[in-house]
């Protein structure tokens, strides 16, 4: 059975490579999965955890929320910590932490894409 087309794009919004997975697709869901995730969990060392704050950087969180549930935890549990001192990477762990969420919409967008395909061929 396959899943619809909407399923599939909120599970590859949900976890990373998610959504490729239930379709079949085990390369693409490790590739896209591993490359979100692993570009996120960058930007968050580099910024040693604050780069995901609603607080501090509101414009920001809408393209970090793209990376899924992750992103939620973060702005959650890392981002209300005050910050006590100046990180010197924070900017670009931002930076980082945003385009891994852009990286995921494409992923998201892909596995929909794959998914209203085989159902239209079907």
């Amino acid at each position: 059975m396959r899943p619809p087309s909407l399923i599939v794009a909120l599970a590859a919004w949900a976890i990373p490579g998610l959504g490729h997975l239930l379709l079949g697709r085990v390369a693409k869901a490790c590739y896209f999965g591993g490359l979100v995730l692993g570009v996120f969990a960058l930007g968050l060392w580099l910024s040693q955890g604050a780069a995901v704050s609603s607080a501090r950087f509101p414009w920001h969180i809408y393209g970090q929320r793209g990376a899924g549930i992750v992103a939620w935890l973060a702005d959650r549990f890392l981002g209300a910590a005050p910050q006590a001192r100046t990180i010197d990477r924070l900017e670009l762990g931002v930076v980082f932490t945003t385009v891994a969420g852009i990286m995921n919409v494409i992923a998201i967008v892909d596995a929909y894409e794959i998914a209203r395909r085989r159902k239209v061929a079907s």
